[in-house]
């Protein structure tokens, strides 16, 4: 199987470059066809990925973090969102800081997840398929593995970008948390659940889930499968914070949604509008996108993934 690489040497806080040369060496013991690109710099990786299958490559590896991983998947289509290679599979090769998509798949780190090469065991995953508002006004779709939310996790996401670098990736996410609690307020908004509005105004958080885990192992969203065609939706609502910050270990062990506070849903397709002009910011997989209004709606088996 034609086999190319994808690495993001800035992953993993420099982690990708250190592992580099070992990880090069079990690539080329688990793939005799294998060729392999770096990537110059954010946003990159998704053209690198277009031109790869373009040109015949079969399989997909994606070394990196989550953030990695959102811009390989967004290159297995092309920008009206068709699928440019229906055959082809992805190999996720963790390696980032948060690394949340491999939890719910129980997906190894660094070196040892090299042997998803050699297992081929692929099965196909449902992706979630976004249209919102992108920085420079424009309305644009894109696709996302894991999860994408609003309201705190998006001041979340802009904080992780400016916390220590040299902090270790268990400890940046509950910073840049405490960070952003400091600037939060809730937001008003409206949401929509296949149609049916949700009597909900005011929110902290809303996150639409394919998978589990966010924000460096919070489960958000405990009951949420990748191959279940649903979207599985958890909503922080408009309470005081320190009544969730009481319970935030709850979040970490995935008992919270049964707190006062949390509503959790499950469809197909959703929507969420600002109810005033003040930005709400949208982030997914940890990348931040732009702004609501969004429409997030579930495709079925649109992902061949090797693991």
């Amino acid at each position: 199987m034609r086999t190319h690489v994808i690495v993001n040497p800035a992953a993993g806080n420099g982690r990708v470059r250190r592992l580099w040369p070992r990880l090069e060496s079990r690539l080329r013991e688990a793939s005799a066809d294998l060729s392999v690109e770096w990537t110059p710099g954010p946003g990159a990786a998704t053209e690198l990925v277009r031109s790869a299958l373009r040109d015949g490559e079969e399989r997909i590896v994606a070394v990196g973090g989550d953030g990695t991983l959102h811009e390989v998947v967004n290159g297995f289509f092309a920008a009206d969102g068709a699928p440019l290679a229906p055959a082809a599979c992805l190999v996720p090769i963790p390696c980032g800081t948060g690394t949340d998509f491999r939890r719910a798949l129980s997906i190894p780190t660094g070196v040892e997840a090299v042997e998803l090469l050699e297992k081929g065991q692929t099965e196909w995953i449902d992706l979630l398929r976004l249209h919102y508002t992108a920085p420079d006004g424009s309305r644009t779709q894109r696709y996302a593995l894991n999860i994408a939310s609003f309201g705190l996790s998006s001041r979340v996401v802009r904080a992780v970008a400016r916390s220590w670098s040299a902090l270790p990736g268990s400890l940046r996410y509950p910073v840049a948390l405490l960070r952003a609690l400091r600037a939060h307020r809730s937001c008003p908004v409206d949401l929509t659940l296949d149609d049916t509005p949700l009597e909900i105004s005011g929110i902290h958080l809303v996150a639409v889930a394919n998978g589990h885990a966010f924000g460096g192992g919070i489960q958000i969203a405990p009951k949420a499968r990748f191959d279940d065609g649903d979207l599985d939706v958890t909503i922080l609502r408009d309470v005081p914070v320190w009544t969730l910050l009481r319970r935030i270990y709850r979040f970490y062990s995935g008992t919270h949604l049964t707190l006062e506070g949390v509503t959790a849903a499950r469809g197909q397709h959703f929507t969420a509008r600002p109810q005033t002009d003040t930005p709400v910011w949208l982030e997914a997989d940890g990348e931040l996108l732009g702004q609501l209004p969004v429409t997030v709606e579930v495709v079925p088996e649109a992902l061949q993934i090797q693991f």
